[in-house]
This record gives C-alpha cells, sequence and structure tokens, in this order.
C-alpha cells in the first residue's frame, strides 16, 4: 500500500514513503529516550555500513567512513581513534542527514562537495562531470607530447574541449606553467564551477573560460593550438540505462550522452579539429570502453592526421586517442 509517514528526530522532521524502509535502525523512541545519542562512534558505522548495503551502495564501508569523517569534521584516519567514542547528538543528526543522501545514491563526491585528481582537490556538484582517476591517463598523455621536441622550445597554446570542472585544464596550467590554456564549455553553469577551481589552484590567470560549443569560441584561433585536448560525452544513448544511478540519475547528461552511438562528439571534434592545430601539434582524447577501433577509424579519415594511436589506461582498457597534425611530428 502507498503512502507516507512523518517522524520526529531531535528536532527534524522527515517524509519516507511507506513502502521505502527507514534508512537507519534508530527510531523516534530511541531519540526521545537518549538512546540514539549514547551511540558510539564504531556503532554509527556498523548500522551506517549495514544500510547502506541495503540500499546497493557500493563501497558501503569507505563512504560510511568519509561521511562520518565529513560530519565529525575529521580526518577518516581521526575516527580510528574515536571508535569507543560516545557522539553528540548533533554529530549523530548530521551523519544521518548525509547518509540519507548517499542512501538515495546520490554519488558520494557531490554530498562531499570535493574529488581528488592529479593529487590536487577540485570542488565539484551536479553542474559537473566528476573527474574519475582513469582521466589521468589522458594528462599524462598531454604530458608527454607536450615534451616532444616540436613543442617544448616554444610557450604552447593549449586547449580543453569540454572543461567540466576544470580538471584537466588546471592540471596542464600548473604541470607547464608556462603554458597559455583556453578552456571552452557548453554550460555556463559548469564554467562557474571550473572558474572557482581555477583560483583555487592559482592558475585563474593562466586559463581563459569560455563559453560555447566546440570551437565556437575559439574562432580567431584557427591553426593557432599546440595541443587540443577533450574527454568528450561518449556513452552511447542505448547504454544509459544500464549505467549506476549515481552517475544516470544525477551527473550532466550533457557531459554523458555523446549520441546514439557514443560518437557523435568525435565525430564533429574531428571534423573541426586540425583546423585550429598548428603543424605538428596534437589532439588528445578520452574514449569510452570498445571505443578505441572506432575512433581510431574517424582519426585515419582525417587526411590532416597523421600518427594515430590508442593508449590504454592501468586497468589494460583502451582510454586514449591522440593523434597529429601533419607536419614535423615527432613520437
Amino acid at each position: 500500500m502507498r503512502g507516507s509517514s512523518r517522524f520526529q528526530v531531535s528536532g527534524f522532521r522527515f517524509q519516507v514513503q511507506s513502502e521505502e524502509k527507514s534508512y537507519f535502525s534508530a527510531t523516534p523512541q530511541e531519540f526521545h529516550n537518549g538512546q540514539a545519542h549514547q551511540l558510539t562512534t564504531a556503532n554509527l558505522l556498523s548500522r551506517a555500513v549495514a544500510k547502506l548495503t541495503e540500499h546497493g551502495v557500493p563501497n558501503p564501508r569507505l563512504d560510511a567512513e568519509v561521511l562520518l569523517a565529513q560530519a565529525l569534521r575529521i580526518s577518516r584516519a581521526g575516527l580510528y581513534a574515536r571508535l569507543q567514542e560516545t557522539l553528540a547528538a548533533e554529530s549523530v543528526d548530521a551523519f544521518y542527514a548525509l547518509l540519507r543522501r548517499r542512501a538515495r545514491r546520490e554519488p558520494l563526491h557531490y554530498i562531499t562537495g570535493v574529488r581528488e585528481f592529479w593529487s590536487l582537490e577540485f570542488k565539484v556538484d551536479p553542474r559537473v562531470l566528476i573527474p574519475r582517476p582513469e582521466t589521468e591517463v589522458v594528462v599524462e598523455t598531454a604530458l608527454r607530447v607536450l615534451s616532444q621536441s616540436a613543442i617544448r622550445n616554444r610557450q604552447p597554446a593549449i586547449m580543453d574541449v569540454g572543461t567540466g570542472s576544470g580538471c584537466i585544464a588546471i592540471t596542464l596550467a600548473k604541470e607547464v606553467p608556462q603554458a597559455e590554456v583556453w578552456a571552452t564549455d557548453m554550460s555556463a553553469e559548469a564554467l562557474t564551477v571550473a572558474g572557482e577551481n581555477a583560483r583555487d589552484h592559482g592558475v585563474a590567470e593562466q586559463i581563459r573560460f569560455l563559453q560555447g560549443d566546440l570551437f565556437l569560441a575559439v574562432a580567431d584561433k584557427q591553426g593557432g593550438f599546440d595541443l587540443i585536448i577533450a574527454n568528450p560525452p561518449y556513452v552511447a544513448q542505448s547504454q544509459l540505462a544500464t549505467l549506476q544511478p549515481e552517475v544516470r540519475d544525477w551527473e550532466p547528461r550533457l557531459a554523458l550522452v555523446g549520441g546514439p552511438d557514443g560518437l557523435d562528439f568525435y565525430r564533429r571534434l574531428l571534423h573541426q579539429g586540425p583546423t585550429y592545430l598548428r603543424a605538428g601539434g596534437w589532439l588528445v582524447m578520452e574514449i569510452g570502453h570498445g571505443q578505441g577501433q572506432a575512433v581510431l577509424r574517424l582519426v585515419q579519415e582525417q587526411p590532416d592526421l597523421s600518427q594515430s594511436r590508442c593508449i590504454s589506461d592501468y586497468a589494460g582498457s583502451e582510454r586514449v586517442i591522440v593523434a597529429c597534425r601533419v607536419a614535423t611530428c615527432v613520437n
């Protein structure tokens, strides 16, 4: 039977669907008679892990620890020094509020508001895609081609297409401080997040953030970039329903879906991109699982690109396609 119920917890009211169990085992009576406020850190973690597991959350122990550390404003390591401590009512309430969000499959990094990438901390929220560890291979590849003799002796001009949180552009700006970086995105909201991250990392003056589709915002830079880099939307429309709820239901669709076969962005980028590369400049693109050969074929159809190849990540999955603008390319 469908319906709803309300209950009181330490001065806060919550409404849940009747077919959806309370996320946590403490009952209203336990809160009223003070028992819930005698919970230790260890007790809370055990309850949280059980309930996150019940809701299908991957890595429930890790997530419970991260969220409890956030509620207590301490490090995860600090939790283990406090396992037998009884927590204050305010801390219990704060922890439960975070856990309810995670039980609804909101991504952990949207709840904490940060994501580490390249050992740097980036602000993230539902306006931007959450940076993935495998995207670090894109940065590694970009740094490798930037070190080639055709580029390293000049101040490189870099373009990050679809910058999102700005993690790629900002990382490259920090790693190559002499570089000039342009970063574009269709989403003004994403650019706001990227700008905040650039300021946090001290590279705001080095990066020009511009709103526009592909190269629209840099039309006057034809033939002017040494490196064009992109982590495009590459999920096929038919695959969207198979993604984890954290991705499918929370991350921006614009940054995920690349058309019926997931390759729409690559077709457009490869059609326009060579025009914006200097001779000897490089194009570096992240790809999705199993897309290596399809994207390579698209690259090889472009007469202005050469030396195309596919690079795998540390798990052995095809992850990056790289190609050079013809004339004086160096391996």
